[in-house]
């Protein structure tokens, strides 16, 4: 779902040509597998149906299964893009710890509480696992350092094992790969609504809840206008123990009149509802990167967003702060936002610069090859002395 989707399309969009020498055989699933173009022929895809699985069927595909193929390709290297790693790998493993949930303190209190005693358990189970995959793996990645403090926090490994390294965010021009024209930007002629969009797919930590909080506050004293994708009343909600209180909220009038719920399915989709839009809001309160914000700033979007470490890390002063949870003052920050023009060019000038120093594609996935090679042997020169006394 969401920035799994996005990450993996991009990183194999920018692997290697054949030139390299490189070979990669990249299982995933189906869905995926299908829809990806124009690889080079030293990439090899192989589809694999674990959706579906029991955890301990997820559990023995990558700890035995994949164990045995590793063997049949004569791999030497494997790259773990989903969290957990396999114990005792044979060959060298670098792992990209993705998922903040088990490890924020915030959505630990906030909201795991609310959950029910079993999937406690499996999420505490689930969580043993990965600090157990981090301990296991050659390299630790993570997408901010803010994800690597909180990891630190449940597991203790050799600083060195850890690589800080930023996701990447396509510029504009690459929105759409197939080439598809995007038009002039929309046709804005009598319309004084300000447009605020929030891409994400729906979870409980998106806090969406303080989005739709805010609309009413805002539209007190303004027109303000919200085209979000994350959707409370999408059928992969139902596990989530904020989606029907959330559902109950959009629908009522002084927020429905404000709020509308699409779906996103393409790349060229999400870009159209970037340059519609004037305001990017970001309340998600527990993310390990949050690919939106870095897509917002290419697209030269200010952002209100919420007020965390890695929310921090990723806009840096590209973005105004609001307090988690506090619609009221994510309804000032906007407010703000809204009536000064300047202060939107200025934060969007400076998301632009931003992205394009630090959030680039080529950059991530040529810090994971270097990852992948096995660090060359130190070399000690030999003493003078004993130079000397071979030469005698």
């Amino acid at each position: 779902m969401g920035g799994a989707v996005t990450y993996l399309d991009s990183f194999l969009r920018r692997l290697p040509p054949a030139q390299s020498g490189d070979e990669f055989v990249i299982y995933l699933s189906p869905a995926i597998a299908g829809r990806q173009r124009g690889l080079g022929p030293n990439v090899r895809l192989v589809p694999v149906s674990m959706g579906r699985r029991s955890w301990w069927g997820k559990l023995w595909w990558q700890q035995v299964t994949l164990r045995q193929r590793l063997k049949r390709h004569g791999a030497e290297a494997l790259l773990s893009l989903g969290n957990f790693a396999m114990l005792g790998c044979p060959v060298r493993q670098v792992l990209l710890v993705r998922n903040a949930l088990y490890f924020s303190e915030l959505y630990l209190r906030e909201l795991l509480p609310r959950h029910s005693t079993a999937f406690r358990w499996e999420f505490a189970l689930r969580r043993l696992l990965i600090c157990r995959s981090v301990r296991s793996a050659d390299v630790v990645m993570a997408p901010t350092r803010a994800l690597v403090e909180e990891l630190g926090a449940f597991v203790q490994a050799e600083p060195e094992k850890f690589l800080v390294n930023p996701y990447g965010a396509a510029p504009p021009a690459e929105a759409c790969p197939e080439g598809a024209e995007t038009g002039a930007a929309p046709d804005r002629a009598g319309d004084s609504a300000l447009r605020l969009v929030y891409v994400s797919h729906y979870c409980e930590h998106k806090n969406l809840r303080t989005l739709l909080a805010a609309m009413p506050l805002l539209n007190r004293q303004g027109d303000f206008r919200l085209v979000t994708t994350a959707d409370p009343g999408w059928e992969g909600a139902a596990w989530t123990v904020t989606h029907r209180g959330d559902q109950a909220l959009a629908r009522r009038p002084e927020v429905a009149t404000s709020v509308k719920f699409v779906r996103a399915p393409t790349v060229g989709d999400v870009r159209e509802l970037y340059r519609a839009a004037d305001i990017f809001v970001f309340p998600s309160v527990c993310e390990s990167f949050g690919h939106p914000m870095a897509e917002a700033m290419t697209n030269g979007l200010p952002i209100v967003a919420a007020d965390t470490p890695v929310n921090h890390e990723v806009c840096g002063n590209a973005a105004l702060y609001f307090r988690p949870f506090n619609p009221e003052d994510l309804a000032e920050k906007i407010q703000r936002l809204g009536a000064d023009r300047a202060v939107r060019e200025k934060l969007g000038a400076a998301g632009r610069r931003r992205a394009a120093a630090f959030f680039r594609w080529e950059d991530h996935v040529e810090r994971i090859l270097r990852a992948c090679r096995p660090p060359r042997p130190a070399t000690v020169p030999e003493e003078p002395e004993l130079c000397a006394r071979g030469l005698s």
